[in-house]
């Protein structure tokens, strides 16, 4: 029996849907709910003699990391809200937690298929993501990465109306009625803030390229499985399609060989074995690399282009290898079947498991704990 661990946090669907989905096709699927750190799980390394043995321990979990066969590096995270701690001394201890939890991860099942590395991880930021893809000969978008005021309108007059803003980290506000997300926008001189709040703020200043369509592939290992995106036939997603979900058509696509093995190349270059990547094919039939997603997202893409997403990533875990066998052909499981019970996970999860505070800034009126 293959023995599983999933790094991951409560109030993630798709490390419940995994989970469900690997116990059902046999495998032992150990569901770490990384945020109980350090308030409710401990970890420990120790070294005797020649030694060195691995033991965390939590509500519902008890792993000596030597047993595994693969790590799925998901959405790992450590939560210091309700500890008694004095508000000085909480960058101490949030240094510390953060220090062990990198130190952890870089020894925790040296011999298990980790999905992805943790080395892989913390250096693969959007500007080598950028260069990766150039020097694979991937076309990417001509981009500006700064917070130089003086650079930014150099910028924008050198493509007037044709220059797309985009946050380096994402973030969201909320009031008493709704809530607010950073969307792909067009910024012009005009619409710019004062120099102050430039300089505070890096950001993403790109040529916006003409679509035909939009492309999500989804690499596991050599494998690419694409799902075609018809974000020009929406209303509100022809900028951004994640604004236009419910109206947003998606179907199978092939993706091509020389692109797929481009993908592939900058996976190597950039030691990632899955991820998903963004792509927008011209009108003239062009391919244009936007970035790729370690962690990224891939049941929605199963539920609206029929794609067997999860089956072929439970397979490519259970295997360990970039190049699993694997077939549309020979599938197993579908999402569909699974979707309830890891709903039902999902729900029991936030009721023993610590989850990460929510990162909505607040500026309603009422309550927010209302």
């Amino acid at each position: 029996m293959k023995t599983i661990l999933i790094l991951s946090q409560p109030n993630d669907l798709h490390a419940a849907a995994v989970t469900e989905a690997l116990t059902r096709k046999g495998a032992e699927a150990l569901l770490w709910h990384t945020s109980d750190f350090p308030s409710r799980a401990t970890e420990t390394v120790s070294f005797t003699g020649r030694q060195r043995s691995v033991r965390l321990r939590g509500p519902e979990l008890d792993v000596s990391g030597e047993a595994l066969d693969t790590v799925w590096n998901r959405r790992p995270t450590f939560v210091l809200e309700g500890l008694p701690l004095h508000p000085a001394d909480r960058p101490f201890v949030e240094l510390g937690c953060e220090t062990f939890r990198r130190a952890l991860f870089d020894t925790l099942a040296p011999r298990a298929f980790w999905v992805n590395p943790q080395h892989a991880l913390m250096r693969t930021s959007k500007l080598r993501q950028h260069q990766a893809a150039l020097d694979v000969g991937l076309e990417v978008p001509d981009t500006l990465y700064t917070n130089d005021p003086e650079e930014l309108r150099a910028f924008l007059r050198e493509h007037p109306g044709q220059v797309i803003y985009k946050p380096l980290n994402m973030t969201a506000w909320r009031d008493d009625e709704r809530y607010y997300m950073p969307f792909t926008s067009v910024l012009t001189e005009e619409r710019l803030v004062e120099d102050a709040l430039l300089r505070a703020v890096p950001g993403i200043y790109q040529v916006r390229v003409p679509k035909a369509y939009e492309l999500r592939v989804t690499m596991m290992g050599r494998r690419a499985l694409t799902a075609r995106l018809r974000s020009q036939e929406t209303r509100g997603g022809r900028l951004d399609w994640r604004r236009a979900q419910e109206e947003l058509r998606m179907e199978p696509f092939e993706l091509p060989a020389d692109i797929a093995a481009q993908c592939f190349a900058l996976m190597r270059k950039l030691d990632l074995v899955f991820g998903c990547f963004d792509f927008i094919v011209r009108p003239d039939g062009r391919y244009v690399f936007l970035e790729v997603n370690q962690a990224g997202q891939f049941l929605f893409a199963e539920e609206a282009a029929g794609l067997p997403l999860l089956d072929a990533f439970t397979e490519f875990l259970l295997q360990g290898s970039v190049d699993f066998d694997w077939s549309p052909d020979r599938v197993t499981l579908r999402y569909a079947e699974v979707k309830d019970a890891a709903l039902q996970r999902l729900r029991a999860g936030f009721e023993r498991h610590v989850a990460e505070p929510e990162g909505t800034w607040y500026e309603g009126s009422v309550n927010p704990a209302a």
